[in-house]
């Protein structure tokens, strides 16, 4: 973590995201929404199938760990949704869910073996895709998150917990980091307490991190929402 290959890949894939990002400004969005979107959909759906194949050629194919069960295998399957049809909640939480762990994803990844191991690139190039889509979203087709998104964001990941805690029991996995601390070689990771504690500290910090996440939003979404509010009222109330 933060070598050589670690920092470069960082600065290749934050140079492809802003260059394709500017080139993107000046294109029409709704041609881009029924051109690119379909292609969007289609590369996560290649991404999420050709590394499983290539661990299975490979006999590394692992049940604990290679199932599409983290947050950002599932925000792919989501992604694939919101890009086929459109769906605000939908976007409310793939917000939340791809800034912070697929981000994070690329800054303090998981990952045992270096650059040029296939699980290399299965680490960067489908959490750099799903960010580079969701900037997209926003700085392109101008999709924002909603008042009270972040909270719809934090229940629907603790509902979706719940849901991988049987998974993770089955396979012995440590999907969503459920089951113990996250092999990180990240000195902050190490601050935190024993199972199951250190999950209440990591639902603390993402709950403040999605506040923090949406701060740029909500000046503009205040008036908006103060002048919508002033739209129902009656004359009278007027």
């Amino acid at each position: 973590m933060f070598g050589f290959s670690h920092l470069f890949t960082i600065s290749i894939i934050t140079g492809f995201i802003v260059f394709v990002l500017l080139k993107l400004q000046s294109c029409n969005r709704e041609k881009l929404k029924k051109q690119l979107n379909p292609w969007l959909a289609i590369l996560i759906l290649t991404q999420i199938t050709m590394w499983r194949v290539i661990f299975l050629f490979q006999n590394e194919f692992q049940m604990s760990k290679d199932l599409p069960f983290h947050l950002c295998g599932i925000s792919q399957i989501l992604m694939i949704i919101y890009l086929i049809k459109p769906n605000y909640k939908l976007f409310n939480i793939l917000f939340y869910w791809i800034m912070s762990g697929s981000t994070l994803g690329v800054i303090i990844p998981d990952l045992e073996i270096n650059f040029p191991s296939p699980r290399f690139f299965a680490m960067f190039l489908p959490h750099s895709i799903l960010v580079f889509i969701i900037l997209y979203l926003l700085l392109v087709q101008k999709e924002e998150p909603t008042k009270g998104s972040v909270y719809h964001a934090f229940i629907a990941l603790n509902v979706y917990a719940i849901f991988v805690i049987p998974i993770n029991l089955i396979t012995k996995g440590n999907y969503l980091y459920l089951s113990e601390v996250p092999a990180v070689n990240f000195s902050p990771i190490d601050w935190l307490p024993e199972w199951p504690w250190y999950i209440l500290v990591l639902e603390v910090f993402f709950f403040c991190l999605y506040r923090i996440i949406y701060k740029p939003f909500a000046p503009a979404k205040q008036p908006e929402a103060a002048e919508e509010q002033k739209d129902r009222l009656s004359p009278e109330e007027n």
